[in-house]
């Protein structure tokens, strides 16, 4: 494929180069690659499936650190899945490490949560490694690059599984008065009571670094060159929900002190979310599957470039709309769902394919007229409206904001009620507004659906 990334700094210009990488976690595969993808590059052996994680994504950051000469690549921290991905991590990121020794390139990481006790290990075995502020300390290593610029990198290493302190509370070493100073750290930005090095972005932005670069949160921060701490993200998406653009940051600073960075989308696979509206779709038993093949191919060409260097793309299907006849899609999608196989095809090179489908067509119905009516209806249907932000007047509701927070206020003290048992607590953070209108708005109109069957069945009884 054609080289699409290019130097940031200008021809002849004496610079650092380091290359950032987030969260790795060598050693496993991404959540949701079993069953009918699994099965599709076993018989096609199209796709080495261990290609698609972790590992295929940490030879690329080898390949580009070595194409593009770079000075030096900075982990922040997660390399390895915990202890019981050790045997097949260690192979992995030994390789790599060799062959960055053999083209001069060091190699400089921290410690995150997950490898808090594997990589102190690690490094006396792995030449070309240098571990920063092993056991909770700060320390750091100067980055040469062309001469006579230099760039200190500090970094600050997990002691332990869960860390409940800021790294900074003490404080953070100095910014070096000779050369620019980097931040390297493994923590949860702005978040007093996590278990994980929280630490508030005053305290870095005091620290009067250059720049912070976070690992610990997978979804990649918006880059920011004003000194501002962002998260690098995960290396690759490692489970369906980290979707987007994933790789390494390549960060350039020049003699006048300048730095550009610019993300590299090195991931070997890539998660979407796409919503389709199937409200147009006439004959849901013919069309339902070429129609999802036709959507899937016309996402992928709307991503372009950004796909060049991706193996595989797996979607999360989200249907809307409203339709005559429900149920005949439901029949359609079951058959579609037994066997998510129908869905994989080919695009330019990039495996397409589906995780998961969710429903949430409905019943096309007048909901204005059905609001005008009594108790059940009629109230479904003016809920409905409300929630869905329905703009003409609607009839019996008189103030819309006003009954629309009564209804996310009822529904969130349920929902608060469920958060606060034993079985759920820690798991997710509370819904917000938007997601809690969506949540109610689908159930009224699965319920409205419900009574309509059987006032219909009751008629037809009659």
């Amino acid at each position: 494929m054609a080289e699409t990334f290019s130097r940031i700094s200008s021809e002849n210009k004496p610079g650092v180069c380091i290359l950032f990488v987030g969260d790795m976690h060598l050693g496993v595969l991404p959540a949701r690659l079993m069953g009918p993808l699994s099965e599709y590059l076993q018989e096609t052996q199209k796709i080495n499936i261990h290609d698609l994680g972790p590992a295929g994504a940490w030879r690329r950051v080898v390949d580009m650190a070595i194409e593009r000469e770079v000075h030096a690549v900075a982990l922040a921290g997660d390399l390895v899945d915990r202890n019981n991905a050790l045997f097949e991590a260690f192979g992995l990121l030994e390789d790599g490490l060799r062959r960055l020794e053999a083209a001069n390139i060091p190699v400089v990481a921290v410690a995150g949560n997950h490898d808090t006790e594997v990589l102190p290990r690690l490094e006396p075995l792995l030449n070309n490694l240098v571990l920063l502020g092993p056991g909770g300390t700060w320390s750091s290593h100067l980055i040469k690059g062309d001469h006579p610029l230099a760039v200190r990198l500090t970094g600050w290493s997990f002691p332990s599984r869960h860390y409940q302190s800021s790294p900074l509370k003490n404080g953070a070493p100095d910014p070096d008065t000779h050369h620019p100073t980097l931040g390297l750290l493994h923590a949860d930005l702005d978040q007093t009571t996590s278990n994980y090095a929280p630490v508030p972005t005053s305290q870095l932005l005091d620290a009067g670094y250059k720049a912070w670069f976070l690992g610990h949160t997978h979804t990649p921060g918006e880059i920011s060159t004003d000194g501002s701490p962002f998260y690098l993200g995960s290396l690759c998406g490692l489970h369906p929900g980290e979707t987007g653009e994933h790789g390494p940051v390549l960060v350039e600073l020049n003699a006048q002190g300048e730095m550009s960075m610019q993300r590299l989308p090195l991931a070997t696979l890539r998660w979407e979310n796409l919503i389709l509206d199937l409200s147009d779709l006439a004959n849901p038993s013919d069309d339902l599957l070429p129609h999802l093949l036709h959507q899937l191919t016309e996402k992928a060409k709307s991503l372009s470039t950004a796909l060049d260097r991706t193996l595989a793309l797996g979607f999360r299907l989200r249907l809307t709309g409203s339709l005559e006849n429900p149920s005949q899609l439901r029949e359609s999608l079951s058959r579609i769902e037994d066997d998510l196989s129908l869905l994989i095809s080919e695009n330019l090179g990039t495996l397409l394919f589906v995780d998961k489908i969710s429903n949430h067509t409905t019943q096309k119905i007048d909901l204005v007229e059905l609001a005008q009516q009594e108790y059940p209806e009629g109230l479904l249907a003016r809920q409905i409206l409300v929630l869905e932000n329905h703009s003409a007047p609607i009839p019996g509701v008189t103030r819309t904001d006003e009954y629309k927070e009564k209804l996310i206020s009822k529904a969130r003290q349920e929902l608060d009620q469920i958060d606060r048992k034993s079985a759920y607590l820690g798991l997710g953070k509370p819904l917000e507004t938007e997601e809690i209108c969506t949540l109610l708005a689908d159930s009224a109109r699965k319920a409205l659906e419900e009574v309509l069957k059987r006032k219909e069945v009751g008629h037809a009884a009659e």
